[in-house]
């Protein structure tokens, strides 16, 4: 009888483990750059703060040097600007490199009033609980000016 009531316990935990455990989908890395596309045209400050990992990290050119700005100051400053729909602007992304891991996803964005161009290189990385983060944005504002020529190294 013990037996058979344990059986019976056994077997009924197990059933409500299924029943109960729910598994959050794991979001695709695509999805968080089209949402880092969208957030950026809508002026969207919620979106781009569930895509950014909590330490992540904006680094952009001003004329000879580098300007860092964490998640919070970013989402803040786009909050403050409200909901300014970006207009008369293109955009185009793609994937740089992609492992399980690890993605680097470059994004164009040309503005067609003015001759401003930014190029901005997402860094994501996976989560422990599988979900992909923005870690890095890289950007680079440049104009038709801007002359970005290959340089060799040399070995000596």
């Amino acid at each position: 009888m013990k037996l058979k009531f344990l059986a019976i316990l056994i077997l009924g935990i197990s059933i409500a483990n299924n029943i109960l455990a729910t598994e959050k989908p794991v979001q695709s890395y695509q999805k968080v750059i089209d949402g880092f596309v969208s957030s950026f045209l809508n002026n969207d400050h919620k979106l781009l703060k569930g895509l950014l990992s909590d330490d992540a990290v904006y680094s952009f050119n001003r004329d000879v040097r580098v300007v860092k700005h964490g998640a919070t100051a970013v989402v803040n400053e786009m909050r403050k600007n409200g909901n300014v729909a970006m207009q008369n602007c293109d955009v185009k992304s793609k994937i740089v490199t992609a492992t399980d891991a690890l993605v680097m996803a470059q994004i164009d964005i040309n503005f067609s009033a003015v001759d401003n161009k930014q190029k901005n290189y997402l860094v994501l990385e996976r989560t422990k609980d599988g979900e992909w983060k923005i870690t890095n944005v890289y950007k680079f504002y440049v104009s038709s000016n801007d002359d970005i020529k290959e340089k060799k190294n040399i070995a000596v």
